[in-house]
């Protein structure tokens, strides 16, 4: 891939979303803010308008980045949190390239 390619990272949980979307706010403030790992971009938490998923997208210089980070403890330790008290967790991650790479 280009230089202009970032990766999205995308994990949605269904139910108990306020509980769901306080757990990633802690991870993302305590792990990712705090100690950002190599090839971290950004990322936020998202909540759905009908109130019944939370989220957390995330931007990445590489696959690799995402694919260390999702097998690291902390990360483990705060999706397991969250899929304790969802009905459903889904996980997808994207290559956007050109002018949304960007920023």
């Amino acid at each position: 891939m280009s230089s202009d390619t970032a990766f999205v990272h995308l994990i949605t949980f269904t139910g108990a979303t306020d509980t769901v979307a306080s757990n990633l706010r802690g991870y993302l403030e305590r792990e990712l803010a705090r100690s950002a790992p190599k090839g971290f971009l950004s990322a936020v938490v998202i909540e759905a308008k009908d109130g019944e998923s939370a989220g957390l997208l995330s931007y990445w210089e590489s696959m690799e980045a995402i694919d260390d980070i999702t097998d690291a403890a902390p990360w483990e330790a705060a999706m397991d949190l969250c899929e304790a008290v969802c009905d459903e967790r889904k996980e997808m991650s994207y290559a956007i390239s050109g002018a949304a790479a960007a920023g």
